[in-house]
């Protein structure tokens, strides 16, 4: 059975395999293999390194696409390499950050518009990576919802802080990004115990990203 995955190069250029005419053969992108680090003939570590995996792939397509369609598949992967910008490799809602590094062909000369072909997918982070979005909106409780007396004061009582609670369900810890979207005063915010703030004013209009991953705070103005 053919399986489907997908590969977008840094500027989201997209290759589909799986539903023509690419398709992906068997292919060892679920298996994984860890590196024994000793000292003193003790296990004192693990580590993964930079792994290489092997995407066997057909090419099928209409009689006078093929060439087309091989100069798609060697543009879209050079452009990373080029630019010394990782890709995305898709397996379901799960991707992984790595480079085309080579490809090499079968029956090249059989047919124009049938091939089979060899790619190398080679990286340095070996996670598979799942994003998911958390949205956090505004405080919209009303006064009735903290203090309120019998009678009156010439001022109402209400918290001004908005709290919420993300909990880690995988059996990592797993980085994040953070958008602040403005209007923002010094945000600041606690993840297992550590603070993450920052002392700037986020205007309306403007947004700020905290990335653990890239280890970068970036605030976007108005005018871009």
């Amino acid at each position: 059975m053919f399986e489907k995955i997908r590969y977008v190069n840094h500027i989201n250029e997209e290759l589909k395999f799986g539903s023509g005419p690419l398709y992906v053969d068997s292919n060892d992108l679920h298996d994984f293999t860890w590196t024994i680090v000793s000292k003193n003939d003790r296990i004192s570590g693990f580590k993964k390194g930079v792994v290489k995996k092997t995407i066997p792939v057909i090419l099928k397509c209409d009689a006078g696409s093929g060439a087309a369609w091989r100069n798609t598949v060697f543009e879209i992967c050079e452009k990373d390499i080029l630019a010394q910008k990782p890709g995305r490799l898709f397996v379901g809602n799960y991707y992984l950050k790595c480079y085309i590094t080579a490809s090499v062909k079968k029956d090249y000369l059989t047919s124009e518009s049938y091939m089979k072909f060899n790619l190398t997918i080679q990286t340095d982070s070996p996670q598979w990576i799942k994003e998911t979005a958390i949205a956090f909106g505004n405080n919209s409780a009303s006064v009735t919802d903290y203090l309120d007396f019998p009678y009156d004061f010439a001022y109402d009582l209400k918290s001004e802080l908005l709290a919420n609670t993300i909990i880690n369900t995988g059996f990592v810890a797993s980085n994040f990004r953070i958008t602040i979207y403005g209007f923002s005063s010094n945000p600041k915010i606690y993840i297992a115990g550590h603070e993450y703030s920052v002392e700037v004013v986020i205007q309306t209009g403007e947004y700020l990203i905290i990335d653990s991953a890239a280890r970068t705070v970036t605030l976007y103005r108005v005018n871009g």
